[in-house]
């Protein structure tokens, strides 16, 4: 009986032992928190630093237009300079199967060439000029055209002088130095070209051209042969088209000064010359109203002898003066 008395006693302390002994240890709440607040504070902070740090859109760049002014002619030379044709002469006729290697000669005076880069154009046709820097030498006939073939039939050959802009040289009071004559290749048939006809030459630009253009524009330049230009007179009629000028860009010309193509953009550009009598209406002719095309690159270096022609011509270059020999 004692016995099993005592055996109930400590069964029931053992179980007072277990409920009154500390209960299980709860998750831990460190944890728990950050993992809850982790996803919140991200989302939080990504709108946030989205606007901080969005890029401002940069200000649009606008460029000048491209323009067409008047410019500023060269200093006139102190007496005009006077130039004619040796070869060929007034209505020759050569033979079709010479003709490419037949001889233009010049009769030039009052212009050094290539005293600093003066040269002199040559036109055979209205085509684009042919530069001469030697005006004793003479220039074969294919030279002056592309083909190297002339067809038969009547040919208008011009040559005027040139500075190293490619400025013409313009008429000093009744003095034109401008030589025009008109020959035959094979037969002599009916003229389309007379010496009276009122005649316009296209000079410049043509080509490519490359390099920083001058700071007054590119060089737009023609010849004038029986023309004069004012209000009530003739007059030209110039329009670009190209980047910049899409639309075109036209100007009526009355004086007889250069012209200067104002900021341009690089790529490809034409330019269309066209001669209007009074009433604004064309004057028929070959070679009044021509369209050239050229280029415009400001980023290339051109080479040595190709540079983009400036606005002055530049100095002579001053020769070294000779090393004294040594003293014995």
């Amino acid at each position: 009986m004692n016995r099993t008395r005592s055996s109930l006693l400590s069964a029931a302390a053992i179980l007072l032992c277990v409920g009154c002994g500390d209960p299980p240890p709860p998750e831990n709440p460190v944890v728990s928190a950050t993992a809850t607040a982790a996803p919140t504070s991200e989302v939080t902070a990504t709108p946030t630093a989205a606007t901080t740090s969005a890029p401002s859109a940069a200000p649009e760049v606008k460029l000048p237009p491209v323009e067409l002014v008047a410019g500023k002619p060269a200093d006139a030379p102190a007496k005009a300079p006077t130039l004619a044709f040796k070869a060929p002469t007034a209505n020759q006729i050569i033979p079709a199967d010479k003709a490419g290697d037949f001889e233009v000669k010049l009769d030039l005076k009052g212009w050094e060439v290539p005293a600093n880069a003066n040269h002199v154009h040559v036109i055979l046709d209205g085509r684009p000029y042919y530069r001469v820097d030697d005006a004793k030498a003479p220039i074969k006939l294919k030279s002056l055209e592309p083909s190297g073939t002339l067809a038969e039939g009547q040919h208008v050959i011009v040559a005027f002088p040139s500075r190293s802009t490619h400025e013409s040289v313009k008429p000093i009071g009744k003095s034109a130095p401008l030589a025009v004559t008109t020959f035959w290749v094979g037969k002599k048939g009916e003229p389309a070209w007379k010496p009276t006809d009122p005649t316009l030459v296209y000079s410049r630009p043509k080509g490519k051209n490359d390099g920083p253009p001058p700071a007054d524009g590119i060089l737009v330049d023609f010849y004038l042969a029986n023309v004069e230009l004012g209000d009530g007179k003739y007059s030209v009629e110039a329009t670009l088209t190209g980047p910049g000028a899409e639309a075109g860009v036209k100007v009526n010309i009355k004086s007889w000064t250069p012209w200067r193509i104002k900021n341009p953009r690089d790529g490809a550009y034409k330019l269309r010359l066209a001669l209007l009598d009074k009433d604004g209406k064309p004057v028929p002719g070959a070679w009044n109203d021509t369209t050239r095309e050229f280029s415009v690159d400001t980023k290339v270096v051109p080479p040595a002898d190709h540079v983009h022609p400036a606005t002055t011509p530049p100095a002579p270059e001053k020769k070294p003066e000779p090393t004294p020999a040594p003293k014995k």
